[in-house]
């Protein structure tokens, strides 16, 4: 990793709250044409990564461009490891439902929200329990999140992606029989 994609890591980790958790772990860059993934990798599989340079190893937690964008798995980690975030929105279990089917976030859905929410941030979409169940943008800024009628957040990635591709799979088999 480079210092500037290092430097760019530790200030996510810093504004996301778990700097401190995940200070001493290792990553590794996994570079996709343009795309570079930050990839989480076990102390113990560092040197054999290095070593081999394999097409694809650790836990993908996000992409590096000009900032950090964390993946569905960056953001539970985060919530895992103890994030203080202040970038999350908690939504109600209607809402949940739509979010697991890629649909976006509206106002009336949005049970809570830190009121320093800036428009335009990355945040976690949570259901009631406090699961992360999707990575969102904000439309808006603060109290103007819980705008009723109003799409205030835009759905990047949700949990229910991977029912979904399980679903198309197992439609693909059944019309492959037939």
């Amino acid at each position: 990793m480079t210092r500037e994609e290092r430097t760019i890591v530790n200030r996510s980790l810093d504004k996301w709250g778990v700097f401190d958790a995940l200070k001493d772990s290792v990553f590794l860059i996994r570079q996709e044409g343009v795309s570079k993934k930050l990839c989480l990798v076990s102390p113990e599989m560092e040197s054999i990564v290095l070593q081999n340079k394999p097409c694809l190893s650790g836990l993908v937690i996000g992409e590096i461009t000009k900032q950090f964008t964390p993946t569905l798995q960056g953001m539970d980690l985060f919530f895992r490891a103890g994030a203080k975030s202040q970038h999350y929105i908690k939504i109600n279990e209607n809402a949940e439902n739509l979010v697991l089917y890629g649909r976006d976030v509206m106002g009336d859905s949005i049970i809570e929200a830190p009121e320093a929410l800036t428009e335009n941030s990355f945040v976690a979409i949570l259901n009631m329990r406090g699961e992360v169940i999707g990575v969102g943008r904000t439309r808006f800024a603060g109290r103007l999140l819980f705008q009723k009628g109003r799409i205030t957040v835009t759905t990047i990635s949700d949990a229910g992606l991977y029912l979904r591709d399980e679903d198309e799979e197992k439609r693909s088999k059944l019309t492959r029989r037939s």
